[in-house]
């Protein structure tokens, strides 16, 4: 992608006068594409094109992103062979727009299996319709990822070595359960922790024997719970990717690149809707964790006992929140979840809703800029994306969910055992 084109996307977006683009590609097993639908029913590729639909994301661990698709014209003349289409077969959801110079850009918005195929037959046509869940459908059970036998993973195994192992493995028919390389953080490698009982080591190596049970487990079992491990989120990405990110570095979000600003002098943004959710709010966490074979038991607190926030202890009284975690060995890791929750819960009565022009590139987690020109002075807000809703066909708005990332208290952690 050359920055000619970005910055020509980034105009072109801005202006508002566009031609949108959307595009499904249904894949091959290698990954390749078999054939492809878009939204341009006078392509002469395709008598098909989608004519309805809408992606859904949203920042959690495990599934992330869902859409939901109608293909019309599928009696006419076409490139490929609906009964081809089936359950759990692999697609491939991008969106953008034509450039001022007639370049298509387009912009992957995630990799899908098909959970539910619909044909519906009329007397003036048929429509295909696809109920789309991203490829962690594949090892959770609901296409692919049922255990044969238990799966134990050693005390002191590096936890990102499992989940390559289990990913590239045959799920049965001569085909990995994703044959796509995961991306994993760097943000644990050289850190340690200390273990029940007393000696060192490092963050990303198992505290303790891990086993999956056959009967209800499976591979996103697996993988959840290595990931538990150290706190980490795990989803996959709008490129189709595993993606393993640590949960410790939202501390920081005020440091993440900034995906788009809104003004609302601007066209651009058609509604916001801010909504406080203070019964959600917890400004006090106890997370209990194992207890190991000489009764140590792992634990952490973290309170917002921040004076510049406003639903701090001292302020509104404790709202606490206690928490068994039985995976989780070692006070760090307790401490970081307790750390985490208390930022994140403190800061759910802040949440706002922008309703807007359709932008291709946005991703969970990442930033965006509200400038509140409405006020004077003038206020620049900044907020993280919990998750957006994205029209597949035609130029409807689009909503995107957020929170408050300049809230975010200054919080007091503190290990097992706890002061009285």
């Amino acid at each position: 992608m050359s920055y000619t084109n970005w910055n020509a996307y980034e105009k072109t977006l801005r202006a508002g006068n566009f031609i949108k683009l959307c595009r499904l590609r249904f894949l091959n097993p290698d990954g390749s594409t078999a054939f492809a639908l878009d939204n341009d029913p006078y392509n002469k590729r395709s008598g098909a094109f989608i004519a309805d639909g809408q992606l859904n994301v949203n920042l959690q661990n495990g599934t992330r992103r869902t859409a939901e698709i109608t293909v019309d014209n599928v009696d006419g003349a076409y490139d490929y062979n609906y009964n081809m289409v089936w359950f759990g077969t692999e697609v491939a959801l991008e969106m953008g727009l034509v450039l001022p110079d007639g370049t298509e850009f387009y912009l992957p918005q995630g990799v899908f299996r098909v959970v539910s195929p619909r044909e519906n037959v009329m007397p003036d046509g048929r429509t295909a319709q696809y109920s789309l869940t991203d490829k962690w459908a594949g090892i959770d059970g609901t296409m692919n990822g049922g255990l044969e036998a238990s799966y134990a993973i050693s005390e002191g195994t590096n936890i990102f070595a499992p989940i390559v192992s289990v990913l590239a493995s045959d799920r049965g028919d001569g085909q990995p359960y994703d044959p796509t390389t995961p991306v994993f953080t760097e943000y644990y490698n050289g850190k340690t922790q200390t273990l029940a009982d007393g000696s060192t080591a490092a963050l990303t190596d198992a505290p303790f024997q891990l086993i999956i049970d056959s009967e209800d487990g499976t591979v996103a079992d697996l993988i959840l719970q290595l990931c538990s491990m150290v706190n980490a989120w795990v989803g996959y990405d709008q490129t189709g990717a595993l993606r393993i990110e640590p949960s410790q570095d939202d501390i920081s979000d005020a440091d993440k690149p900034v995906l788009w600003r809104f003004s609302l002098d601007e066209a651009q943004v058609t509604g916001l809707a801010y909504e406080s959710k203070i019964a959600d709010v917890k400004n006090d966490y106890i997370i209990v964790g194992a207890m190991s074979d000489t009764y140590v038991q792992a634990g952490a607190r973290a309170q917002n006992l921040d004076p510049k926030s406003d639903v701090n202890i001292n302020l509104i009284g404790r709202r606490t929140k206690r928490e068994s975690r039985a995976e989780y060995a070692t006070n760090t890791i307790c401490a970081d979840y307790a750390l985490w929750m208390a930022k994140r819960t403190s800061v759910l009565h802040k949440a706002v809703t922008v309703s807007c022009n359709q932008i291709f590139h946005l991703e969970e987690n990442g930033l965006i800029e509200i400038v509140r020109t409405d006020k004077d002075p003038a206020e620049t807000e900044l907020h993280l994306i919990q998750g957006f809703s994205l029209p597949l066909s035609g130029d409807g708005p689009m909503s995107i969910t957020a929170t408050s990332v300049s809230d975010f208290p200054d919080i007091t952690v503190q290990t097992w055992p706890l002061a009285e």
